[in-house]
């Protein structure tokens, strides 16, 4: 589902309420810091949860094994299945294994039909496939990527927000966490600008266990990752 809530109402109709910040431009929070705050808060969210900013793509891989996700992209989800005629589905393989049990598997005849690939948690942006692409193989891929930030706030305070409107209120409670530690030294500041932290992590992950628990995964066979 495509969101509807906008920049204005995240600063103007929920943040500045909870701050009092009357004034239109902003006084003590400018509305520049609380845009730079929302384009942050994004950074942290697919940080945190990768698949809030899914995106898929079909790709052109490179000849051999080591292949890249988009420029734009943070890190790989899936490899879901080749787009040649048999649109037959990439299954994911340990590397450890593939290494066992076919040493030279770098090395072997380069195909346009993908069977596996492999991905390696500390280099997320990166990922292999076996057997070796032929050039131009295309597949189709799952990856998340940050999305771009909104200009300045009077030109872009139309837009709406670059995630889902599930995730407005933890956007709302991010900007309220970074607003209230900028003046953390004011009583009861560092309080409230931790109570916002805590509420910002517990949606999050009270979102991830809705969306598991939801998911058409859930009441059968579980996909191995």
């Amino acid at each position: 589902m495509a969101a509807t809530t906008t920049v204005k109402n995240i600063i103007d109709q929920r943040v500045k309420v909870v701050l009092q910040e009357l004034a239109p431009d902003g006084i003590r929070w400018t509305n520049a810091e609380l845009l730079c705050w929302l384009n942050e808060s994004y950074q942290v969210i697919v940080g945190l949860r990768p698949d809030s900013a899914a995106v898929n793509q079909s790709i052109e891989l490179n000849a051999g094994t080591k292949q890249a996700i988009p420029d734009k992209g943070m890190r790989l989800l899936d490899v879901v299945r080749n787009l040649s005629e048999s649109g037959m589905a990439i299954l994911v393989c340990d590397r450890r294994q593939l290494d066992m049990t076919v040493r030279n598997w770098h090395g072997e005849k380069e195909s346009d039909e993908i069977e596996h690939f492999v991905f390696d948690e500390m280099d997320p942006r990166h990922f292999y496939v076996y057997p070796p692409a032929a050039e131009g193989t295309r597949v189709e891929i799952i990856y998340s990527a940050v999305p771009p930030p909104h200009g300045d706030y009077e030109t872009n305070k139309g837009d709406v927000i670059r995630l889902d409107d599930s995730y407005a209120p933890a956007i709302v409670d991010y900007i309220l966490y970074r607003a209230f530690a900028k003046d953390a030294d004011f009583a009861g500041n560092a309080n409230r600008s931790a109570m916002h932290y805590n509420a910002f992590n517990t949606q999050l992950g009270g979102k991830g266990r809705m969306d598991m628990s939801g998911s058409p995964n859930a009441g059968g066979v579980a996909r191995t990752a």
